[in-house]
């Protein structure tokens, strides 16, 4: 069944990174006629757009959206999901994930998705622990069992989810981060998410190469 599929793409100050994703994505996943793709760049409040206008020159059918984002992956995935309610699947990444093999879309629903799996829980990064905690106030997720054991958190905050996954999400996570350690929290709130709604996760970092580095 033919299924319509957002790209969303959270980024700030782009550099080669995005416009490599953005052909590879084209390349490889883009390219079933079987499904509808649309792919969305939002803006976290970059100083630097060249790579946009590139894009916009290469690729004008992407939507390039400048609204100076500022929740981190959290935020751009939400204006994007505000923005475009009505599709299927959502494959939501950071700028510097960049594809390198096809993703079977088919495998989403509503009980299986796919994230970056990191099973480190809060140990890899302590620090963003008692923010974390506070971020979950309200939620009603039951996370005090397995808050300090090694869970599988969404690393990079980068998932694949259907429509109504990533409207529960909004619905039920409704403390966006403000600073870069609420979005490190965010990496353990999402992965939590999915451990405590008992959806199956199977994990990206087989058909994404992540590029670390600083930004020009």
């Amino acid at each position: 069944m033919c299924k319509k599929i957002l790209i969303i793409i959270s980024s700030k100050d782009p550099t080669q990174n995005l416009l490599d994703n953005i052909n590879n994505l084209y390349s490889i996943q883009c390219n079933d006629d079987s499904h509808l793709y649309k792919i969305i760049c939002v803006d976290s409040d970059s100083t630097n757009f060249c790579y946009y206008d590139i894009i916009n020159q290469q690729f004008p059918l992407i939507d390039i959206s400048y609204v100076k984002n500022r929740n981190y992956e959290y935020g751009a995935y939400k204006y994007a999901y505000n923005k475009y309610p009505d599709y299927d699947i959502y494959i939501c990444i950071q700028d510097t994930l960049v594809i390198q093999k096809r993703i079977d879309i088919s495998n989403v629903n509503d009980s299986c998705c796919y994230s970056w799996s990191n099973y480190s829980g809060f140990f890899s990064d302590k620090k963003v622990e008692s923010l974390g905690i506070s971020l979950l106030e309200n939620t009603g997720l039951d996370y005090k069992p397995i808050i300090n054991t090694y869970f599988n958190l969404a690393q990079h905050s980068s998932f694949i989810v259907s429509n109504y996954v990533l409207n529960n999400i909004f619905n039920t996570l409704i403390n966006p981060p403000t600073d870069k350690f609420g979005s490190c929290s965010y990496e353990r709130l999402f992965g939590l998410y999915f451990i405590l709604k008992n959806i199956k996760n199977i994990d990206l970092l087989d058909f994404f190469t992540k590029i670390h580095g600083n930004r020009i």
